[in-house]
């Protein structure tokens, strides 16, 4: 389950939040002082009241036309604000951002506080060619909106404080303008507002002012507020768990859309959490959200097919899913798919694509994955398709896991001269809890071989070892120094630096030996013949 806090709120200064939907409002913030009594009389112009009807019965042409004609020849801010607003929908023709921007700055002139939020909301927004994006000015006209009492201006102006966009990052007026637009009920602000409190972030760390503010965002209809407030009845976080109270929250931000409370609410059903178990709904919850694209509720919708106790025994219809969720760059996903490969399950076994699915989870930082193809390797079943030192790592995983054969294998590969596996098989020596100083003696020949052979992570770990006297090993800066030197010139920045730091308490004649010692290591390693690798297939 996710923290019950996100990390940031999203950012509105785009041209696709520029697409008002709300209709005009019958009354506005600055009331339409008419500035010539006579022109709102004339018989060949509509009146305000006419454009609301046309607005309200989708006439937009009747609108544009309307407002255009006013806001020409009333000059009221109001018919101003409406028109700028109107080109910049791209209401009843195209839109029209540069004519949009001088009829709101009319407006503004005439203290609209609409209209300067309306425009700073332009000059916030990413990519328009016709006005440059500019948020010190965008936050001059908030400041004015603001602190007449606009709260969506005061959300937009505390999102430019938060982030320091076109003003110094100030977290604390930041809170302050979200406190003030949520107690103007303002959605996005009270969750904004519950945020604070509960992490801390410009307040003392109030729990209960933020489950107040987290169930007003809730109650009025923020998806994610009821989302994360069905996370805090779930975990019992500031108020008594309440598994009925949660999972109403999930209902609530599933009904409203959200994916992630579909995912979790489908997921209940299926394993039957604080519930019992319901095949229509898991399926109904997490199709809902997989088909909105969420990697997760595709992997458990195949994990609930594999199963068969609640969802129907369906390999294909389980393999569809985590082909999606591994597309989606899901890793598990991408490990259990390969595993279907590898078995033939709901789709034709194929062992050579079955590896190239368990190496891009592999890339992808699945562990599963790894552990996997050492215990291929430990079987034979990866050669001749990989070369063995391309499977050290993944057989070193394996091995950690417990696999008794991988381990085994990584042995024989030491013994045969794979430095790789040489240094693998005693850093896991040297991972033994409570290891005996004979394993210590082994884990250190091991690392020494692979040192010897060039392997340069070993050099630096041998080096540091051997500065600080740990892994069994006394303290010897001349041996420090030549194996830290190697490891440096090799590139190995670390190295250099814990060179450099032991050399300054060496005396000449050590530093002078260590070089000597360098030397000759350095060019035992020339001369060493190098391993050939193993028959491989491709460009492996």
């Amino acid at each position: 389950m996710p923290r019950i806090f996100p990390s940031v709120l999203p950012a509105c200064a785009t041209l696709a939040l520029l697409t008002l939907t709300l209709p005009l409002p019958a009354q506005d913030t600055a009331p339409d002082t008419a500035a010539h009594p006579a022109a709102e009389e004339a018989a060949d112009r509509p009146g305000m009241a006419e454009v609301e009807q046309a607005w309200a019965r989708g006439d937009f042409v009747f609108v544009r036309d309307g407002l255009k004609a006013l806001a020409e020849e009333t000059g009221t801010p109001l018919a101003q604000y409406r028109y700028g607003r109107v080109l910049i929908e791209g209401r009843g023709g195209p839109r029209d951002i540069k004519a949009a921007v001088g009829w709101l700055e009319k407006a503004v002139a005439q203290n609209h506080a609409d209209a300067a939020t309306l425009l700073a909301q332009v000059l916030l927004a990413e990519g328009l060619d016709t006005v440059p994006r500019d948020p010190a000015r965008a936050a001059d006209l908030l400041g004015s909106a603001a602190t007449r009492g606009d709260p969506n201006a005061q959300v937009m102006l505390a999102r430019l404080l938060t982030a320091g966009d076109g003003v110094a990052p100030d977290p604390q007026a930041a809170f302050d303008w979200y406190l003030a637009a949520a107690e103007q009920g303002h959605l996005e602000a009270q969750f904004a507002v519950a945020r604070s409190y509960l992490r801390g972030d410009s307040q003392t760390a109030n729990v209960e002012q933020g489950l107040h503010w987290l169930e007003q965002a809730a109650e009025g209809g923020h998806v994610q507020a009821q989302y994360f407030l069905a996370g805090a009845y779930d975990r019992g976080t500031g108020v008594e768990a309440s598994p009925a109270e949660a999972r109403r929250w999930y209902r609530r931000a599933a009904e409203a859309g959200l994916p992630i409370a579909q995912r979790d609410l489908g997921t209940r059903y299926l394993l039957g959490q604080d519930v019992d178990p319901d095949a229509a709904e898991a399926l109904r919850w997490l199709e809902a959200a997989a088909d909105a694209g969420d990697p997760g509720a595709m992997f458990n919708l195949a994990q609930g097919f594999l199963a068969g106790d609640v969802l129907p025994q369906d390999d294909a219809r389980a393999y569809r899913w985590l082909e999606r969720a591994a597309d989606s760059d899901l890793p598990r996903a991408m490990t259990a798919q390969a595993a279907m490969v590898e078995a033939g399950r709901g789709t034709a076994a194929d062992p050579d694509r079955a590896i190239a699915l368990y190496r891009r989870a592999d890339e992808a930082g699945d562990r599963a994955a790894a552990e996997r193809l050492g215990q291929m390797a430990a079987a034979g079943a990866l050669d001749g398709k990989l070369a063995p030192h391309r499977a050290v790592p993944w057989a070193a995983a394996a091995a950690r896991a417990g696999d008794a054969p991988a381990r085994d294998w990584l042995a024989a590969q030491a013994e045969d001269g794979l430095r790789g596996a040489q240094a693998a098989l005693g850093a896991l020596l040297l991972e033994t809890p409570d290891i005996t100083p004979e394993d210590q003696a082994r884990a250190n020949d091991w690392r020494l071989r692979a040192a010897e052979a060039g392997d340069v992570a070993t050099q630096a770990l041998l080096g540091q070892a051997y500065a600080s006297g740990a892994d069994g090993l006394e303290q010897d800066y001349v041996a420090a120094h030549a194996w830290l030197n190697l490891a440096g010139a090799a590139g190995h920045a670390e190295a250099a630096e814990t060179r450099e730091v032991i050399a300054a308490l060496m005396t000449p004649e050590q530093i002078a030996e260590a070089q000597a010692r360098a030397r000759d290591l350095h060019a035992a390693i020339l001369a060493r013949t190098p391993r050939t690798q193993q028959t491989v297939r491709g460009s492996e």
